[in-house]
């Protein structure tokens, strides 16, 4: 046994903040080929942007023990948001329509990327996470500029890889290994740690 030994140069009380932590929506034309992918920052005009993971669990009893077993067995993310109603910008305008329009099932759903901007970037690109959501609108008003306010409801597992905001690129090719996540698993925290290391050398 022993004491944790804080790498030279490392800050432990280094706080991640609300700008580090990025959303981009894909707001691809219908159009377009796959490989035309275009994101649109969520940023400005939105005031609020939070995860729950929304863990579920199971608890059990062992005969030889006293206390409770809890585990997580499945999650059912979502992201609460409230925005200005900017018609102009690509993402607001998807959310809207599919509210406006009452879309339901798969025309209600959009695509998303959340970029873990604190870690190092490796040739431009950041940890990240790609899921698809359901579009849940609570509410759209206002006493002066309109607010729109609801859900993106988790659909299914989310996809690890890494993102360049600079050029709105998604891929699931790792930077560091050149190996791709989806066939060789999700090692993301593994190889972000490898890069981290490599940076501070």
């Amino acid at each position: 046994m022993s004491l944790y030994a804080v790498p030279e140069g490392t800050n432990i009380e280094a706080t991640a903040q609300r700008t580090d932590i990025l959303h981009f929506m894909d707001v691809t034309p219908k159009s377009a080929e796959k490989s035309e992918e275009v994101y649109q920052q969520i940023g400005v005009g939105c005031t609020s942007m939070t995860e729950s993971p929304s863990a579920e669990t199971k608890e059990r009893k062992y005969i030889n023990e006293k206390s409770k077993r809890k585990n997580i067995t499945s999650y059912s993310p979502s992201y609460a948001f409230e925005h200005l109603l900017m018609f102009n910008n690509p993402a607001v305008r998807k959310v809207y329509d599919i509210y406006k329009q009452r879309k339901t099932g798969t025309d209600a759903i959009i695509s998303m990327v959340s970029v873990d901007a604190f870690e190092k970037a490796v040739d431009g690109y950041y940890p990240a996470y790609k899921g698809n959501y359901s579009v849940e609108v609570s509410s759209c008003d206002d006493d002066d500029d309109m607010i729109i306010k609801g859900n993106f409801n988790g659909q299914g597992d989310e996809k690890m890889g890494w993102f360049n905001p600079k050029d709105g690129v998604w891929t699931t090719t790792n930077p560091v290994t050149k190996q791709n996540t989806e066939t060789t698993g999700n090692t993301t925290g593994k190889d972000q740690s490898e890069a981290n290391e490599s940076a501070g050398s």
